[in-house]
């Protein structure tokens, strides 16, 4: 029974590591059954507070309209933080089970013993100790090879890398002209848009921007450098205005897609509606994404 649960958060650290956030997942259950999935989303969402962990106990209160869990038992793959441990204990969630051991920040045992403040909760690890490690490892095997970051750019040096960066692949290699690629809305200090990068040791290998209009966010200008595709950075940037649309209240994000990316932003979750539309010259088509 514990293994079955245990898949599931591991199912949940897979997709934070297709995400390229710390590959940590947690399920909460009550009364057998899955109430909440989480994982961990500290990177996108730029929110110290957003651990598997964390969002999980959220999810459950909102379901439970309670934020007592005294009757849930709750599954993560790695051992919890102090922080997590902390709305463990304040939530009162009765049974704790988690994969790996965490020598350097665990609090239910590894460095601290949390769980000696309640002697009701129960705290067992080592439960699919191998997958769960080996997912950890992997991805920070990896880490030390990319530093890609996906993050909001907020400063000049930033913003005009962005801007460059658009300027070759669209103007340059696609001929758009400069005063239509570029327009009103391309000023940092708009607070109705948001610029967002793809950052390999510091510098910009991708972007995009989102206009903001009240529960509707508009996608555009999404690029990646040529010597930079085929990494998942797209897929990555999109990932991104996810998160922001799920945190925000977001229903729909829209975007106008050439017929060539059409397949990119399909597996991203985007439909295509309307006709077929000429922009700067080349063949596009809106797309959407309901949340």
């Amino acid at each position: 029974m514990h293994s079955k649960y245990m898949k599931e958060a591991l199912k949940q650290a897979q997709q934070a590591y297709d995400k390229d956030e710390v590959p940590v997942g947690a399920v909460l259950v009550y009364e057998d059954k899955i109430i909440a999935k989480a994982h961990n989303l500290r990177e996108t969402s730029q929110l110290v507070t957003s651990h598997a962990e964390l969002l999980c106990v959220e999810k459950a209160n909102q379901i439970l309209e309670d934020w007592k869990l005294e009757d849930c038992t709750l599954y993560v793959t790695l051992e919890p933080c102090v922080m997590c441990a902390g709305v463990i204990l304040q939530s009162r969630i009765k049974q704790v089970f988690y994969g790996a051991a965490d020598p350097k920040g665990g609090a239910f045992g590894s460095v601290v013993s949390m769980h000696e403040l309640n002697p009701k909760l129960e705290i067992t690890g080592g439960i699919l100790e191998e997958e769960c490690s080996s997912i950890l490892t992997k991805y920070f095997r990896e880490k030390r090879k990319s530093q890609l970051k996906i993050k909001k750019v907020q400063n000049k040096k930033d913003f005009e890398q962005y801007l460059k960066l658009r300027y070759h692949i669209f103007v340059e290699e696609q001929h758009v002209d400069p005063n239509v690629e570029y327009d009103k809305y391309d000023r940092l200090e708009r607070e109705d848009v948001v610029f967002v990068g793809a950052f390999i040791n510091n510098e910009i290998v991708g972007g995009l921007r989102f206009i903001i209009e009240e529960s509707t966010i508009k996608v555009g200008r999404v690029v990646v450098n040529r010597d930079y595709r085929n990494k998942n950075i797209g897929k990555r940037l999109m990932d991104y205005v996810d998160v922001y649309a799920v945190n925000n209240g977001v229903k729909i994000a829209k975007l106008g897609s050439q017929l060539t990316a059409v397949g990119f932003y399909e597996k991203c979750g985007y439909s295509s509606y309307g006709d077929v539309f000429i922009d700067a010259g080349i063949d596009h088509i809106m797309m959407k994404k309901e949340f």
